[in-house]
């Protein structure tokens, strides 16, 4: 497995070196929420929108890619929507389906 470093502008596509893609996006996320995380257990609760807000679009990007994969997300989906407390979105509120 190549590990990505700063110093390499180029790394291995993700279809080339899925472990390496993996790192990328986790060092991204980690290095985007670690001070949040931080702040927030310092009882700094102004962090919680924040928070919140990469927590939705990391599982919105998180089904929307499993389903590029062939996965049938719609569960998943009518969980999301369910825990943000999105409103109904009509016929495709996957939440429909449930029932």
């Amino acid at each position: 497995m190549s590990v990505p470093t700063l110093d390499h502008p180029h790394p291995a596509p993700a279809h080339h070196d899925p472990q390496a893609a993996l790192l990328r996006i986790a060092r991204a996320v980690d290095g985007e929420t670690e001070p949040l995380y931080r702040r927030k257990d310092a009882g700094h609760d102004d962090v919680l929108p924040t928070l919140r807000a990469i927590g939705f679009l990391a599982l919105e990007l998180g089904f929307t890619v499993a389903e590029e994969g062939g996965l049938d997300c719609t569960a998943i989906e009518a969980a999301v929507a369910d825990a943000f407390d999105l409103p109904d979105y009509g016929d495709r509120d996957p939440r429909r389906s449930q029932a």
